[in-house]
Order: C-alpha cells, then structure tokens, then sequence
C-alpha cells in the first residue's frame, strides 16, 4: 500500500519535499547553459574552455526549463483539484489574481529594465543581438506588455537579457486553459471552446506576422514559423505534470509500481545515460523528458521511501528565489563577463571567475528582489484563497 507522505487534500497545508530542490536544479541547468552561450557569443571558445557543445551543456538549459514547466504543471493541478474538492468549485478569478501576484510583478520589471533602462548600460552591450534592440521595438514592446514574449520571440527575434522570458508566456498561456479544464462540469464542451479560443490567437499571430505593414525581418515559410513557435510552446511538459499530480491526489494503484526503489533505480539510471550522452527524442523530446521529471516529482511528493532526497537548507534557501535565479541571470552574466575581463586574460582562470561572480550576482540579485520587491506582493495572496481550499502556509510552497 503507497503511503500519503503529503498532507490530505482537505488540509490547509500543502508541502511537497524535495520541490525547492528541483527548483534549484532547473534554474542551476539554464545559468550554466547561458553562461556558455553567452561565452561563444562574445567570442570565448576554444577546446578547453569551451563546453558549450557538449551534450550535456547544450541540452542544461533547455531541459531545466522543460523542468520548471512540468513542476507548474504537478503544483497548479494538484492544487486546483483539491481547491475543487474542498471548495466545490475552483475560483478561477482568485487563481489569475493568485498568479498574477507572483508572476507579473517581477516579470514587468525586467522587461521595464531590458526596454528602457538595459539598451543604454555600455557593460550590458551583446555583441550580434544588441544592435537590433530597437528594430520593431513598438511591436516587440507591445507582446511583452501582454504578456506574450514568446510570440515575440517568433515573430522579431531576440530581445536582450529579456528573451528568456518566452516560458513566462507559455505559462501564462496554460493557466489560461488549465483550470478551466479541472474545474469544468463538462470537459468536452469547455475543450471545444478552449480550442476555439486557440484557434482565434492562432489566426492573429500569423496576421501580425503575415499581413499587411508586416515588417518583421526575414519572415521564412510558414512552415518555420510554426516550428520555431512550437519549439517554444511547451504546454505538453506542464500536461504531463498536471497528469502525475492526478496520479498522487487520487493516490492512484500504479503509484505502487512507480514508487518501488528498484524501479527508481531503473529510471534514474537510464535518465542519467539519456542525458550524459546527449539523446534526443524525435519529435517529442521535451515530453519525453517530462515523463522522467513527473517520475522524481511523484516520488519525491508522495513516496517515503524515495531514494532521492533533496531536502536542505541550501536547496530551500535557492528554490525560494529560483524565479529571480531564472530572471536576473542574463543580465548578472553579462555584467559579469564584462568585469572578469577587465582584469583576467582568457583560460581556465577566466571561466572559474565567469562562474562564481555570475552565480554569485545571480543568487545576490534574486534574494534581494525576493525579500525586499516580490515579498510585497506575495504578501497578497492569502487574500484571494479560496476560504475552505488548502493555502499554501510555507515558503517551500509557494509557486
């Protein structure tokens, strides 16, 4: 019999173990990734300094943010079914506001920086992406400001030290559909309109790229188009999620299987070999990885006898601020490239530095903006739960 290691559904308190760790983890793979990308875009890259080719370097960040996505999606699912099962019905109008509170605060305030503030910083100059900064700027500014940068993306091209931002996008975009879904009475029907609704953005996304006074650079077949959107468009990997956190609310029979330590081993083992040799699976290989990250989220969630244990104080500390590792680490990169090279030549010497002053501005930066900005509206949320659905109580909670 698997034992319910999380608190009840009715409970006001919901804790996952081990989460903040998961969350230090993915915003850990995406700093590294950068900080070798923006290596070779400043032009650092020789065989023994360089790893940004390297399976495992080339494939950090994306991954991690695949991570993230099915982390939101195993915490909004679970909590909105037991936010339905406690309550009767979810209050979708206090979960937008819930998400807004601890998303768009910061969220805005980079883009702020990185339109307005960032452009005219010297140390901040990207060569081969800031030179563009203002071409479609009003357009670009525009899907920002509505919260779509991975429109944005699509259809201008980068923005400095703010691109990065495209997954915000795409999280916003699922909680559009997600708890209307969960909280539907009739599934099949709010689908229909869900798709409906997809179908509509899908028409005005191509309109903007494709109609007339379109003045977006080298606009490609439409074919690209849509690949190197759906590239970005990663709703699957929060699906997966949200189908593992329903596996653990209804304490599902196959969790016994899942949550036997030697078939943890079996899949840890082979998620290691997948990702030290750098596979790829065709079509799907972000989903595929989601289904190994939903098997660590259950099993750390839910299952006593884990055999991955990731409760500590530093991963507590790093995963309360991983949204402000993930925000702010652009910008401490390149900042910091621009200090390491005043007063370091380039070797071994030069990426050591790159990487304890980036990571140390980075985790400077996201506990100063979580104490002292984001707390602010954090301290909001509690207003908007729902009086009889569980409110997450701890800091480890919060998402």
């Amino acid at each position: 019999m698997v034992q319910n290691t999380i608190p009840p559904a009715q409970s006001s308190l919901v804790y996952f173990p081990g989460f903040n760790g998961i969350r230090f983890i993915a915003a850990s793979a995406v700093v590294v990734h950068h900080i070798e990308q923006y290596k070779t875009t400043f032009g650092y890259t020789d065989t023994f300094t360089n790893v940004n080719d390297h399976p495992i370097v080339y494939q950090a960040g994306k991954l991690g943010v695949a991570l993230f996505f099915v982390l939101s999606g195993f915490l909004i699912t679970y909590l909105l079914l037991a936010e339905r099962q406690t309550a009767g019905r979810i209050q979708i109008g206090n979960f937008y506001v819930r998400r807004i509170l601890r998303i768009w605060p910061l969220y805005f305030l980079l883009v702020g920086l990185s339109f307005f503030v960032f452009p005219h910083i010297p140390a901040l100059y990207i060569p081969g992406v800031s030179e563009h900064t203002y071409e479609n700027f009003a357009q670009k500014l525009t899907l920002f400001a509505l919260v779509l940068p991975n429109f944005a993306l699509t259809l201008y091209g980068e923005m400095p030290l703010c691109s990065h931002a495209w997954s915000i996008g795409v999280e916003e975009q699922f909680y559009l559909i997600w708890p209307w879904l969960i909280g539907s009475r009739n599934p099949r029907r709010t689908l229909l309109i869900l798709l409906g609704i997809a179908l509509a953005l899908g028409g005005w996304f191509f309109w903007l790229r494709y109609g007339p006074g379109s003045s977006a650079p080298q606009a490609g077949t439409t074919m690209l188009l849509i690949t190197d959107f759906l590239a970005h468009f990663r709703i699957g990997c929060m699906a997966i999620g949200g189908v593992g956190a329903y596996l653990v609310f209804k304490n599902h029979p196959v969790l016994r299987l899942l949550y036997q330590r030697s078939v943890q081993w079996v899949v840890y083992a082979v998620l290691g070999v997948m990702l030290a040799s750098g596979i790829r699976i065709p079509g799907l290989n972000y989903e595929g990885y989601a289904v190994f990250f939903v098997f660590m989220l259950m099993n750390l969630a839910h299952n006593p006898n884990s055999v991955v244990d990731l409760e500590n104080r530093l991963c507590t500390f790093m995963g309360k601020i991983s949204y402000g590792l993930y925000m702010y680490h652009p910008f401490a990169i390149v900042l910091s490239l621009y200090v390491v090279r005043q007063f370091l030549p380039y070797g071994p010497g030069f990426s050591i530095g790159l990487y304890v002053l980036s990571y140390a501005l980075t985790t400077l930066l996201a506990w100063f903006s979580y104490e002292y900005f984001e707390k602010q509206f954090l301290k909001l949320k509690d207003r908007f739960a729902p009086a009889t659905a569980p409110k997450p109580a701890t800091e480890a909670a919060r998402v």
